[in-house]
């Protein structure tokens, strides 16, 4: 079975020390864990929040790794849409220049909000452009700037673009996602960090199994915690289910051929 993580980071943070991985975090010891689990590949972010270097250290990590192990490692781009047309211009670098796959918005890395379009729709703007998807972080402490709901307003207008609700919405949010998925069907969910079988049945009983992917949140949580959660803890799955959850829909949304 071809198994694909979403929602992985790869690269340095002093935090990962807490965990006992080290910092950085890098493709040799992202292999490891993937090989070790039977992950064929990961689609890996720089770690943290907020960087003053713009995660650029980082993504030179991951473009590395991107074009040492194809097919094993995908790329996101993180984005401080402050920065205007710097901002835009640097996802066409990363992602027409150096093979990333798709762009990461969390709103506490430049300090915004989802409802504050006259900053966002430029970043929007050149997503669809570029036609790659778009994950933005929801849940937890900062839900109130990057709620679904607020996603499914940017996903009204972007009807092109495929956005990735991260993490369910959860903590916090995760109730609203289901109205949300029905009501805007160029989104999908992602379950790094959410280990609740009754969330994640919840969204998968709404909407059915062919816009939930797989994410761990590794190093934060363990792929392979991820991976087991599917495949001998959500007994209500059909094998034709999990093939979709653990890799079949990750490759639909990223255009992966194998």
């Amino acid at each position: 079975m071809l198994v694909y993580d979403a929602h992985g980071y790869l690269g340095s943070n002093p935090e990962f020390a807490k965990y006992g991985v080290p910092s950085p975090l890098g493709e040799y010891d992202w292999l490891k864990l993937m090989d070790k689990q039977g992950i064929t590949g990961a689609l890996v972010a720089p770690p943290g929040a907020g960087a003053k270097d713009d995660f650029r250290p980082d993504m030179e990590l991951i473009a590395k790794a991107i074009k040492n192990h194809p097919g094993r490692f995908y790329g996101y781009t993180r984005v401080k849409p402050r920065k205007g047309k710097t901002a835009t211009d640097e996802i066409r670098y990363w992602i027409q220049d150096r093979g990333f796959h798709a762009v990461k918005m969390n709103t506490t890395d430049d300090d915004y909000t989802l409802a504050d379009r006259e900053l966002i729709d430029p970043i929007l703007e050149t997503i669809q452009d570029l036609k790659v998807p778009v994950l933005i972080h929801t849940g937890d402490s900062h839900g109130e700037t990057c709620s679904p709901n607020m996603v499914a307003d940017l996903a009204s207008d972007f009807r092109d673009v495929t956005f990735i609700i991260g993490h369910m919405g959860y903590p916090g949010n995760e109730n609203e996602l289901l109205k949300v998925m029905i009501k805007s069907k160029n989104t999908v969910t992602e379950t790094a960090s959410v280990f609740r079988r009754a969330v994640i049945q919840n969204i998968l009983d709404g909407i059915g199994y062919d816009r939930v992917l797989m994410g761990s949140n590794e190093p934060y949580s363990p792929v392979g915690l991820a991976k087991s959660l599917f495949n001998e803890h959500m007994n209500s799955l059909t094998a034709k289910n999990r093939i979709a959850i653990l890799g079949g829909n990750f490759m639909r949304v990223f255009g992966v051929n194998k």
